[in-house]
């Protein structure tokens, strides 16, 4: 196959999914920083050169993009790079662990959860900062004042967690864990409330909390731990 030296494209073969191939070249440009941010991808007319395929297929690989959110196509200048939209990426994700979970989705996201949360916390508790601990303090007064609100005690629930999640000094639990919480808020909003008891959830997230100003990393991993147990045999008993 030629390679197009100025971008390091290759054309494309001729079997079916063409604008497949292409997209996923142009893709793998981006990721490389051939074409970064604020750039503009080559015209319609270069990549059809560059390819050697028709209008339609390029049009149709640009168009997967954009429904990526990966480019912005602006009519009469081209094909825009977007910085990734965080909110998209954890949409798509929710999406497909709703297919492929169907009614467990909540069980399933809890076993991850069993898995990855106390260790997290044992990390919190020793890498936390004073703005950790301030923004901690501040959901536990927030769910205590909405402790009979169901609705915003779920939601500063998850709140803390996520807190909690980021302040443990390893962003790639961020990564996983926050499109998981985004799914629960999506596909589990009522169930979730259901399940966020006000007084024991507050009585777990105190201990929790305190374990980490004390950074007591065994005791934030035990506590993270039977506050998870707690809530999964919740979850069992609703699927029940």
């Amino acid at each position: 196959m030629r390679i197009i030296v100025n971008e390091g494209f290759k054309t494309v073969t001729r079997p079916k999914n063409l604008s497949f191939q292409i997209e996923k070249q142009l893709m793998d440009s981006i990721n490389k920083g051939v074409f970064t941010v604020g750039d503009y991808l080559p015209s319609e007319n270069q990549l059809v050169e560059i390819f050697g395929v028709s209008r339609g297929v390029i049009r149709e690989a640009l168009l997967m993009l954009s429904a990526k959110n990966i480019v912005e196509i602006q009519k009469g200048k081209g094909a825009l790079i977007q910085s990734p939209s965080v909110d998209s990426l954890f949409e798509s994700f929710s999406s497909l662990v709703n297919f492929k979970c169907g009614n467990i989705g909540l069980q399933c996201t809890q076993e991850v959860r069993m898995m990855l949360e106390p260790h997290i916390a044992s990390l919190s508790a020793i890498n936390r900062t004073e703005s950790d601990i301030e923004k901690l303090k501040d959901y536990t007064q927030k769910m205590e004042l909405e402790k009979n609100n169901k609705n915003q005690l779920s939601y500063y629930d998850i709140k803390f967690h996520k807190t909690i999640v980021r302040a443990c000094g390893n962003p790639m639990f961020s990564l996983i864990l926050e499109p998981i919480f985004h799914f629960l808020e999506k596909y589990h909003k009522n169930t979730f409330e259901d399940l966020t008891s006000n007084q024991i959830t507050l009585n777990f997230h105190n201990r929790i909390l305190s374990a980490i100003i004390k950074k007591n990393k065994n005791e934030a991993f035990n506590e993270m731990k039977q506050h998870l147990l707690y809530a999964q045999e919740d979850i069992e008993k609703l699927y029940q």
